[in-house]
């Protein structure tokens, strides 16, 4: 039998078959049925050794479910409702933080003004009409750029207008292709309406959003005026929210393998109790269901089941990542103190760089299909370049996903370490978090650092708004100053 410190493994819970007793039976049959069944129930429960890496597995939570804490957990404290959570209340060491012990009350208006959006007027209305060309079908729509329709930040998209055709004797506009050719005469002259008015798709693609991107053609649009080169004409104003919206956050972590007081099972408190405070969304994916890749990429199907469904019920904009080896060292910064300014709509993946280029241990990711298609695009990276060595798996891919052409350019950001992603040797008191990365004997080292942020309030000072105006200051640079990541080679 394992010593109840080893590695617990998480797994899905599997029903448990009830038997019914016969009240019939003798009373000898009826004590071994029982005993029988206690039995199995230990087995199912008690902890397996392995004795090449210390591990024992389990088929469900030998705790009792709570729908509000991650799988496998209870509060240390077992009259709490907020607090340390643990896998294993008996074996708790103790040590763990308690975040709101931490919590400094500070005035958000920083960030959410609601004087500055009372004063935004209802509707903004555009004079322009845009006449977006069509492309060449030579190429699948994923191919293409595309043109874009966008609003201020707090306004939204609302379609007054579509067209996709040319509207008769019209020779003015799209008189050259998407190659920049001049489209010949003969292509563009119609004596009479030739189109139709799908506003319904455009809206579907464009309406209630804060940009959206076009792709003219007859992937998306039915053409009704074969031999015409046509365009799509859309109308649109923008629409003041009905309310200054809060920015919905969900925090996203994962682990199939804990330690009772180790490095994971502290993480996953201390951000459980972080989310809880400041009003995140906390999900925690504990089942390596894909065991024909490398555990790595659990990360991005964990981030694609949460952006599907933050797409399809809309409850959360963002999604922050965090590895499972960290310790939260400042949780008076909020989230919303990383994310991007006024002018960044189109910024959906915010990550920083360490010495081997982009670190994906720790990175915002915006709930948008451009977010869902890089990762997909990253998850099948190896199997698109078989020949090529990638240093870090998952990493690797996602960096070179991003950097292999420019077209991703303008929906990331690269930022400094230190915001959120500081590593041990280049800290300082008042970072966000702190990444283990890459250390021996991340428990111990987790416990110490715990220590002394009980110790030195200075460790958590630093306030959201500090924060805040920093990370502006940075996004307010040109992009030739701000920090970058290439293409990772085969040398």
């Amino acid at each position: 039998m394992a010593d109840e410190d080893k590695v617990l493994l998480l797994d899905n819970q599997k029903s448990k078959k009830k038997s019914n007793g016969n009240i019939f039976k003798k009373g000898v049959i009826i004590v071994l049925s029982l005993v029988f069944i206690l039995a199995i129930a230990h087995i199912i429960t008690v902890k397996i050794s392995d004795t090449n890496d210390n591990t024992y597995s389990i088929t469900e939570s030998k705790n009792e479910t709570n729908v509000d804490l991650p799988f496998g957990f209870v509060f240390v404290d077992e009259n709490a409702d907020h607090g340390p959570i643990t896998i294993d209340r008996e074996k708790d060491d103790g040590t763990k933080l308690n975040i709101y012990d931490f919590i400094h009350p500070e005035d958000l208006s920083f960030y959410y003004n609601q004087e500055e959006f009372d004063a935004l007027e209802e509707v903004i209305t555009y004079n322009k009409t845009n006449y977006f060309c069509e492309y060449d079908e030579d190429s699948p729509p994923e191919a293409y750029k595309g043109y874009e329709i966008e609003c201020p930040v707090h306004y939204t998209i609302k379609i007054d207008y579509a067209f996709y055709g040319r509207h008769a004797h019209d020779t003015k506009h799209c008189r050259k292709n998407n190659r920049g050719e001049k489209v010949e005469k003969e292509h563009l002259r119609v004596k009479k309406e030739c189109g139709n008015e799908p506003i319904d798709t455009v809206k579907e693609f464009c309406e209630g959003k804060v940009y959206c991107t076009l792709i003219p053609g007859s992937y998306y649009f039915k053409d009704s005026c074969e031999d015409i080169y046509k365009y799509l004409q859309v109308d649109y104003h923008c629409e003041k929210d009905k309310e200054l919206k809060k920015e919905n956050i969900s925090v996203v972590m994962f682990s199939n393998k804990i330690t009772p007081n180790g490095a994971y099972e502290n993480a996953i408190s201390s951000f459980y109790q972080y989310s809880k405070i400041h009003g995140y969304n906390f999900e925690f994916y504990h089942t390596r269901y894909d065991t024909e890749r490398q555990i790595f990429y659990m990360k991005f199907n964990s981030i694609i089941e949460k952006i599907i469904l933050g797409l399809k019920e809309k409850t959360y904009g963002w999604i922050f990542w965090v590895d499972s080896d960290v310790i939260l060292t400042n949780p008076n910064i909020r989230l919303e103190s990383f994310l991007p300014n006024d002018k960044m709509n189109k910024i959906h993946f915010i990550a920083s760089d360490d010495s081997n280029g982009l670190n994906a241990g720790v990175f915002f990711i915006r709930v948008h299909p451009w977010s869902l298609n890089l990762l997909m695009r990253a998850m099948a990276y190896s199997y698109n370049n078989k020949g090529k060595t990638l240093d870090f798996a998952d990493q690797s891919s996602l960096n070179n996903v991003l950097t292999e052409t420019k077209d991703d350019d303008d929906h990331y950001v690269i930022v400094p370490q230190t915001w959120f992603n500081s590593y041990f040797g280049v800290e300082t008191h008042g970072d966000f978090l702190l990444h283990l990365a890459g250390i021996v004997g991340k428990d111990e080292e987790s416990k110490l650092l715990r220590e002394e942020i009980i110790e030195d309030e200075t460790w958590y000072g630093k306030t959201s708004e500090e924060m805040r105006n920093e990370v502006l200051k940075y996004y307010s640079l040109p992009k030739k100053k701000q920090h970058k990541i290439k293409f990772e080679g085969d040398d």
